[in-house]
C-alpha cells in the first residue's frame, strides 16, 4: 500500500491539535506572496523566554493534492487529491503556552490557508519538539500521522538595580549566572557581598555561576556598598576657649589644620574678639592618620607672637566634639557611603525519574498475543504514550495494550512542567507460521502445502484435541471418523499455527490403502515440468500392462481419468492444466496390482 498518509514534513503547518487551549484568540493568516497554489508551507515560531510573556502567529498552507507531498516523501504516489485535513491532536508545548487556531477541520478542495496563535509566560527552559497529530482523508480512507516543529524557550532573566541573574529556574538543577549592575570600573570604594541561597556567599565583583541542584525557592541577597566620596571636614566649631588678649578682651581666633606629615595644610583669617561658639566652614578633605586642629590667638605685632587656645589630635573618623584643657571644639566630618541591597530568587522544580516500563506477557511475541506495557514507578497521570514517533493520543493511564510491532515509549509530565522519558522498548511480534492445511485422501491426511512450511519446524497431530503420539508428519493415516488438527511450531521463532479438518473414515482404503488389493509401489514413474504452467509429462518404465492414470484436486476430486499404454515397458503420457487454477494436484498411476502417488503443482 502506498504511503499517502506520511506527511513526514508534509503537513508541518500547525502548532496545535483538536484540544486547543483557548486564550489566544485573533491570529492573523499572513503568507509570502507567490506561493504556489497546492504548496506545503509552514512559518516558523519565534523564540521566548522564561518568565516573558510569550506570543507568537503562525502561518501555514495545507497541500491539496499528493503531489507536494512526494517532493518530501517518494513513497508517496502523487496526483492524489487530498479530500479533507483533521488536526488531531498537539503534545509537547513549552509548559505555561497555549494556542488557538482559526480552524482544525479543513476541506482542502475549498479552504487551504490558515494560522493559529501561540501564547502564554513559559515556565520551564529548553528546546521543544512540538508533536502534532493531523488525519488526512485520501481515497475516502483517513489515516493519522504525525510532524514536529521546533521551540526554543532561553532561560530567563530578571534584572534588579543591584545585579541581573540568568537563568532563573528549571527542572532538577539551575546554573544560574550573575552579572553585577553597579561595576566598580577598577575604583577603589567598593565592596560587595553576595549570598546565593544554597549556602554560599561571596565578596566577589563579579561571582561566577552558581549551581542549584535539589527542589525549591532560593533567595538571592546582594549588598553593594559604595564609598567613594572620601571624608570631607566640612566645619569645626569652637565652643570655648580660655585664652584671652593681654587686655583681657577677647581673643582674635582663628584655627590650622595640620597633617599627619607635620605640614599646615588650612590656616583661616583670625575672627577678631570672637565670641564662642565660633564655626568655620573647612571643607577640607582629610586622608588616612592622624591630624592636628590648632585653634590660635591672633596678637599679630605684639611681643611673643601669636597663642596657643588648644590642640586636639583627630583622624577621618572623629566627628563629634573633643575637649582638650581649656579648648572644647566640635568636628563635623562628611563621609557619605551608598548601599544598594537587592534580592531575587532561583526556583528549581522538581525533576522526575524516568518512566520504568514492565512487559506483561509472553517473553517471546507471536501475532494475536495479549500484550501491555506498564508504567512501574507509580505514575498513574501526565503520561503521554508514543509509537515510532507517533503520540497515542487516545491512551491514558499507566497500562498500554500493544498488538502491533513497533518502538514505544512514554513521557511523565509533572504539573510544573518537567518531563522525563522512559527507555525506549522494541516490541517484536513474529509472524505466525502458514496454517498447515491438509487433505483426506483415502484416509490418508496429507498436507496441502509442504513448501509453505517454516524453515525450521516442528509438527503434531491430534484427533478430537488428544496428542497423537509419535504423529509429526506431513500425513497421518486415520484409522476413524473424528476431527483431526495439525500444528506447526516454527522453530525459530515458537510461534504456532493450526488446521483442523473433520475427517470421514473410508473402510475400503484400511491403512491407507485400498481393500485387498496388497498393492505394490509402481517405482520410477516421474512427472516433468514440475511445477508446471499446464502440460506435464508423466514417464518411465511399468511393464506392458495399461496404466490408468487419475488426477485428483486438492480436495480429493476426481478432474480427469485416462488409460495410457505403455510402449516397450515405458510409459511416456501428458496431461494439461491449463483449464484448472493454480494449486496442488495428485496423480494416481494404477498399473495391474501396482500403483503410484505424485503431487503437481501448477502455477
Amino acid at each position: 500500500m502506498f504511503k499517502y498518509y506520511t506527511f513526514s514534513l508534509a503537513l508541518s503547518l500547525i502548532t496545535l491539535g483538536l484540544y486547543a487551549q483557548s486564550g489566544c484568540p485573533g491570529c492573523i493568516v499572513e503568507l509570502p506572496a507567490g506561493l504556489p497554489e497546492d504548496t506545503i508551507y509552514l512559518s516558523s515560531a519565534a523564540e521566548g523566554q522564561v518568565g516573558i510573556f510569550y506570543e507568537s502567529d503562525l502561518g501555514f498552507r495545507m497541500p491539496k493534492t499528493t503531489t507536494p507531498v512526494n517532493a518530501n516523501d517518494p513513497g508517496t504516489p502523487p496526483g492524489l487529491d487530498i479530500n479533507q485535513i483533521t488536526i488531531v491532536s498537539v503534545s509537547n508545548l513549552p509548559p505555561g503556552l497555549g494556542w488557538e487556531a482559526n480552524q482544525t477541520v479543513f476541506d482542502v478542495s475549498q479552504e487551504t490557508d490558515g494560522c493559529v496563535k501561540i501564547c502564554g509566560v513559559p515556565l520551564i527552559p529548553g528546546f521543544y519538539n512540538v508533536e502534532v497529530v493531523v488525519s488526512a482523508e485520501v481515497l475516502f480512507v483517513s489515516q493519522l500521522s504525525s510532524f514536529s516543529f521546533p521551540i526554543m524557550i532561553l532561560p530567563g532573566t530578571s534584572v534588579t538595580e543591584g545585579f541581573t541573574l540568568s537563568n532563573n529556574s528549571g527542572c532538577g538543577s539551575v546554573s544560574a549566572s550573575f552579572t553585577n549592575n553597579i561595576p566598580s570600573g577598577g575604583n577603589e570604594g567598593y565592596s560587595y557581598l553576595w549570598d546565593f541561597g544554597n549556602g554560599n556567599m561571596s565578596v566577589s565583583e563579579g561571582p561566577g555561576p552558581q549551581v542549584y541542584d535539589e527542589p525549591g525557592l532560593y533567595e538571592i541577597n546582594y549588598q553593594a556598598v559604595i564609598d567613594t566620596f572620601g571624608f570631607l571636614l566640612t566645619e569645626v566649631v569652637v565652643e570655648s576657649v580660655t585664652c584671652n588678649d593681654l587686655f583681657n578682651n577677647a581673643p582674635d581666633i582663628r584655627i590650622e589644620v595640620w597633617n599627619p606629615e607635620g605640614e599646615r595644610i588650612l590656616e583661616t583669617l583670625h575672627i577678631d574678639n570672637a565670641q564662642t561658639p565660633l564655626t568655620f566652614n573647612v571643607n577640607l578633605f582629610i586622608g588616612e592618620g592622624n591630624y592636628v586642629l590648632r585653634v590660635m590667638d591672633e596678637d599679630s605685632g605684639i611681643q611673643g607672637g601669636d597663642d596657643e587656645c588648644g590642640t586636639i589630635n583627630f583622624n577621618r573618623f572623629s566627628n563629634g566634639s573633643f575637649t582638650n584643657g581649656g579648648l572644647q571644639a566640635s568636628l563635623n566630618i562628611f563621609h557619605p557611603v551608598d548601599t544598594i541591597r537587592s534580592v531575587d530568587t532561583v526556583r528549581v522544580y522538581e525533576q522526575p525519574e524516568p518512566p520504568e516500563l514492565e512487559r506483561d506477557g509472553p517473553e517471546t511475541l507471536c501475532e494475536g498475543d495479549d500484550f501491555r506495557l506498564l508504567v512501574a514507578n507509580g505514575y498513574d497521570s501526565g503520561l503521554q504514550w508514543y509509537q515510532d514517533s507517533l503520540p497515542l493520543i487516545e491512551i491514558e493511564g499507566p497500562a498500554l495494550e500493544v498488538s502491533a510491532s513497533g518502538e514505544y515509549w512514554v513521557t511523565y509530565t509533572t504539573p510544573d512542567g518537567c518531563s522525563a522519558t522512559s527507555p525506549v522498548e522494541n516490541i517484536v511480534f513474529h509472524p505466525l507460521p502458514a496454517a498447515p492445511v491438509f487433505q483426506n485422501f483415502d484416509n490418508l491426511l496429507t498436507l496441502y502445502d509442504p513448501e509453505a512450511l517454516p524453515e525450521n519446524y516442528s509438527l503434531q497431530w491430534y484427533q478430537d484435541g488428544i496428542f497423537l503420539e509419535g504423529a509429526n508428519d506431513t500425513e497421518y493415516c486415520i484409522e476413524e471418523s473424528g476431527t483431526y488438527l495439525l500444528e506447526v511450531v516454527d522453530e525459530e521463532t515458537g510461534c504456532t499455527n493450526s488446521y483442523e479438518l473433520i475427517s470421514e473414515y473410508d473402510p475400503a482404503f484400511p491403512g491407507c490403502v485400498p481393500l485387498g488389493t496388497g498393492e505394490e509401489e509402481l517405482p520410477g514413474l516421474r512427472a516433468y515440468p514440475n511445477p508446471t504452467g499446464g502440460v506435464f509429462y508423466l514417464e518411465g518404465p511399468v511393464g506392458n500392462e495399461p496404466v490408468q492414470i487419475t488426477l485428483f484436486n486438492g480436495q480429493g476430486q476426481v478432474l480427469k481419468q485416462i488409460l495410457s499404454m505403455p510402449s516397450g515397458g515405458m510409459l511416456q503420457s501428458n496431461l494439461d492444466l491449463s483449464s484448472y487454477p493454480p494449486g496442488f494436484y495428485f496423480l494416481e498411476a494404477r498399473s495391474g496390482r501396482k500403483v503410484a502417488n505424485l503431487k503437481i503443482v501448477k502455477q
